[in-house]
């Protein structure tokens, strides 16, 4: 089972598209504010609707979570994640479930945080409810994508429960051969 991955910019987030021998796996979904270049990337990858089995969902931000209400609907894809990061797009707030570490936290980061929630609380974000709860070691092959979930809370700050990471195995990037793990 072999797959290549396509990196998709959407300015300040990356999607990583795996193109699988029976379909798309799409790992994170961007912010709704760039579902245009979502769209358009996806299209031009031969992406069409019933042929995007799941979009991963690697933590509850919008900025990650943004389009994937979206794209289970147009797509008939189902969204995946970690449940201690479902709560986030189930309730539409980016701060639920999180460790308060504001020693840890920079000024940024906490503007950051606050422009996140006031674009959220806007309606901009679309609240959902994942298909699959996903953690430690799921295999993702019953997806065309010859790949293992890894389970790694706190990564992001400040300090979501649910980050996960796509751990790569032997030969997933075309050429590759080698066993890699890339965070997201």
């Amino acid at each position: 089972m072999s797959s290549n991955i396509k990196t998709i910019n959407l300015g300040g987030v990356n999607c990583y598209l795996a193109i699988c021998a029976d379909g798309f796996v799409l790992i994170d979904a961007g912010f709704s504010g760039k579902r245009a270049t979502l769209l358009k990337e996806l299209e031009a990858s031969g992406c069409r609707p019933g042929n995007l089995k799941l979009v991963l969902i690697t933590h509850g931000d919008a900025d990650h979570a943004g389009n994937a209400a979206y794209l289970r609907d147009k797509y008939g894809a189902k969204i995946a994640m970690h449940a201690d990061d479902a709560g986030m797009v189930e309730r539409g707030d980016m701060s639920w479930n999180r460790k308060a570490k504001p020693d840890r936290m920079s000024l940024i980061m906490k503007v950051m945080a606050s422009v996140m929630n006031k674009f959220v609380k806007s309606g901009r974000f679309e609240k959902f409810k994942p298909d699959l709860m996903v953690d430690d070691g799921f295999d993702l092959s019953e997806y065309g994508l010859d790949a293992t979930v890894l389970h790694l809370p706190g990564l992001n700050l400040p300090r979501s429960r649910g980050h996960m990471v796509k751990q790569y195995l032997e030969g997933v990037r075309e050429g590759n051969g080698r066993h890699e793990e890339e965070i997201l």
